[in-house]
């Protein structure tokens, strides 16, 4: 079979569909909490539409990001352009060369291998991006491509404290708190600082919980997770860069947020590529071209983009707890 007819089998729905089937790796945060929550649009723009809750207030940090908010009543609603992310894969002449030494259903087989490397670099790249973002919104931030936060949501409510409380006196307070922000009880489990997990253990251990089994560390994909009436403590180290280019932990020191497991509370909107073949197709969160041939016989590319963005629609779910000393 001639290359070309290998190419012309890599149609537009067979490259979108397999960039997109693609799995790859370090994606904690968005495949646990926003994977299956996005809405596409067919524009370049896009409308966040986030619950205020009682005590949430909204601080748009990136120059000029204040005209982009609209205020009505129970929402702020967020004209956002939807960061795009292009990149641009080759199989050169010299590459062609090595592939005509093969026959048939090897050679067919070779040739969609390459393809899939390209297509899994390139999904890899974006999904470093994606988790990026992704862990902004976890806390309430509305990050742009370039890393910038354009908006943070901060909550006027104290943070509920542990010390010197039973555990699950504790839990009965946040169950309560999420109720009254989300109108229903939700499962939930806790990313905290590695000293409030800490902190936590030790107060199980005084409570003798790791005996009756009420208490107990779990190891999940390399983390130490703490499990304390049914309720799990994960350990949280990511950061961010603050308006001022310092690095802030998302979770400060002794402190840890309630992360809602609610349909309701995480999504993502994506939308249309921009590249001519996009117009032949509804919009999918990674988008792939067939492969097209390069001017003076250079070889074949391929094109590749994502464009989306991520947020938290209930920023007052994001309940605040912290450990004193």
């Amino acid at each position: 079979m001639k290359f070309s007819e290998i190419m012309k089998l890599w149609s537009l729905v067979v490259s979108i569909k397999a960039i997109n089937q693609i799995k790859v790796a370090g994606t904690f945060v968005f495949d646990k909490y926003f994977k299956g929550k996005g809405k596409p649009v067919l524009g370049n723009t896009a409308k966040l539409k986030i619950k205020k809750g009682a005590s949430i207030v909204l601080r748009a940090i990136a120059p000029g990001a204040d005209r982009l908010v609209k205020d009505t009543n129970g929402t702020y609603e967020l004209t956002i352009s939807l960061p795009r992310f292009g990149l641009s894969g080759q199989i050169l002449a010299h590459e062609m060369n090595e592939f005509e030494s093969l026959e048939g259903e090897a050679k067919v087989e070779a040739v969609s291998q390459k393809i899939i490397e390209i297509l899994t670099e390139h999904k890899e790249d974006y999904m470093t991006t994606i988790e990026y973002m992704s862990t902004g919104a976890l806390f309430g931030k509305v990050i742009d491509g370039d890393g910038v936060v354009l908006f943070e949501f901060n909550t006027t409510a104290a943070p509920i404290e542990f010390k010197s409380k039973e555990n699950i006196d504790v839990l009965d307070e946040i169950d309560e708190a999420l109720a009254d922000e989300l109108g229903t009880e939700v499962p939930y489990e806790i990313l905290a600082d590695a000293k409030f997990i800490n902190r936590v253990a030790a107060n199980a251990k005084t409570a003798e919980l790791f005996k009756t089994g009420e208490a107990k560390w779990l190891d999940e994909d390399g983390k130490r997770v703490l499990v304390v009436h049914s309720k799990r403590y994960i350990p949280f180290r990511a950061s961010y860069t603050d308006e001022n280019g310092d690095k802030q932990p998302f979770i400060p020191e002794a402190q840890a947020v309630v992360i809602p497991l609610s349909q309701d509370v995480f999504k993502h909107i994506y939308g249309r590529a921009d590249h001519v073949e996009a117009m032949k197709a509804a919009p999918k969160l990674f988008f792939a071209a067939k492969p097209e041939i390069l001017e003076k016989g250079k070889g074949w590319g391929i094109e590749t983009e994502t464009k989306m963005i991520p947020y938290c629609v209930r920023p007052g779910a994001l309940i605040k707890l912290k450990f004193s000393e």
